[in-house]
C-alpha cells in the first residue's frame, strides 16, 4: 500500500514567520502594547506574580523586623540587670528583677530599634483604670496621660479585644472614624502631642497581669512590625517574666517605677473624694476626677495631684464650691 501523497498548498507563504500577521513589522508594536495591557491588567486584579512576590517579602520584611526588636529587648532587658547599668539598683545585684527602670528601658529600646518617636508600657487593671510602668521619654508619658484622662482609647480596644490595634490619623477617612470611636482621646492627643500614628500590642504576663505595649510617631511604620506581633509579644513576655518574682512573693520591683509613683496620686485623691462623699466607690471618684480635669483642661493626673497637694478642695472636684 503506497503512502498518500501530501497535497500542494494552496497558499504556501502564510505559514512562513515572517508572513504571519503577528511577525510582520506593521503588527508587531501593536502586539507588543496589547501583551503588556495585559499584564498591567493582570497586576490591578492581583494575579500578577510580581504583586505576589511583593507581599511575601513585606511579609519577610515585617517578620524580620520583629524579630531585630525582640533580641534587642532581650539584650537589653540583660544590660538592664548588669551591675551599675543604671539607677536605681539593689548594691551588687545582678537579678534584674531589682531594677525598676527595665520597662523605660524595654520603651526605649523599642524607639531606637523602631524609629519611632515614643513607646509606653502599660499595666491594665480594670476598664478605665490603667497605670504606667514604663515610658520612653516626656512626650510619651503625655501621650499615656492623655489616653488614661479620657478613659477610651488603642488600649482598652486591646485589652477588651485581645488583638493588636493600628490607629493612623494621617488618613483622613480613619481619622473621622477614630474621632467618632474615642472623641475625647484622639482631638486630646493631637493638641497635646506631635503623634498621629499608634500601634497597640496587648500581652498578659504569667501572673495574669494584664499589660498594653504601644508605640507612637507622625507616620505608621513602612515594615509593619506588628504584623510579625507574636514575636515581640513573647520577647516581652519573657523578659518580664523573668523580672517578676514567684507569685508567692509580694512586689514586683519593676512596677515600682517612676512613671507607676506619679500615677499614685490618682488613688490618694480617689480616697480623699470618697471621705468627702462616703456614696462614691472608687469608679465614681475616678469619674469626678476625669469631669474636673476635662472643665479646667489638664490631665487627670494633674487634677489628682491638686488636690492631694491642697490646691483645689474634694467640694471642688465634686462641684460643690
Amino acid at each position: 500500500m503506497s503512502k498518500a501523497a501530501p497535497q500542494p498548498d494552496e497558499h504556501p507563504d502564510e505559514h512562513r514567520p515572517e508572513h504571519r500577521p503577528e511577525h510582520r513589522p506593521e503588527h508587531r508594536g501593536e502586539h507588543d502594547r496589547d501583551h503588556r495591557r495585559q499584564s498591567r491588567d493582570a497586576g490591578r486584579d492581583g494575579h500578577a506574580p510580581r504583586d505576589h512576590l511583593s507581599t511575601q517579602l513585606l511579609q519577610q520584611r515585617s517578620h524580620q523586623r520583629a524579630l531585630q526588636l525582640a533580641a534587642a529587648l532581650r539584650a537589653s532587658a540583660a544590660l538592664t540587670a548588669l551591675p551599675g547599668a543604671g539607677p536605681p539598683h539593689l548594691t551588687g545585684s545582678t537579678d534584674f528583677t531589682a531594677s525598676t527602670d527595665l520597662a523605660d528601658r524595654l520603651c526605649q529600646t523599642a524607639v531606637e530599634q523602631l524609629g519611632v518617636q515614643g513607646a509606653t508600657l502599660c499595666a491594665l487593671f480594670a476598664p478605665g483604670m490603667s497605670v504606667p510602668v514604663g515610658v520612653s521619654d516626656p512626650t510619651a508619658a503625655r501621650a499615656e496621660e492623655v489616653q488614661f484622662s479620657a478613659g477610651e482609647g488603642p488600649c482598652w480596644l486591646a485589652y477588651a479585644s485581645g488583638e493588636v490595634v493600628v490607629a493612623d490619623l494621617t488618613d483622613p477617612v480613619r481619622a473621622a472614624d477614630l474621632d467618632r470611636a474615642w472623641p475625647a482621646y484622639t482631638p486630646a492627643l493631637r493638641r497635646q502631642t506631635g503623634y498621629r500614628a499608634l500601634v497597640c500590642l496587648p500581652l498578659t504576663l504569667a501572673s495574669g497581669l494584664q499589660l498594653a505595649f504601644s508605640t507612637y510617631a507622625a507616620s505608621l511604620h513602612r515594615d509593619r512590625w506588628w504584623q510579625a506581633a507574636p514575636v515581640v509579644a513573647g520577647a516581652l513576655r519573657e523578659v518580664l517574666d523573668a523580672a517578676s518574682p514567684p507569685k508567692e512573693q509580694a512586689g514586683t520591683v519593676w512596677l515600682d517605677s517612676s512613671a507607676t509613683l506619679r500615677r499614685g496620686a490618682v488613688w490618694v485623691a480617689e480616697s480623699l473624694l470618697m471621705d468627702e462623699e462616703p456614696s462614691l466607690d472608687a469608679g465614681r471618684a475616678l469619674g469626678a476626677l476625669r469631669t474636673f480635669a476635662v472643665v479646667r483642661g489638664v490631665t487627670v493626673d494633674a487634677a489628682a495631684a491638686a488636690l492631694v497637694r491642697g490646691d483645689v478642695s474634694a467640694g471642688e472636684v465634686l462641684g460643690r464650691s
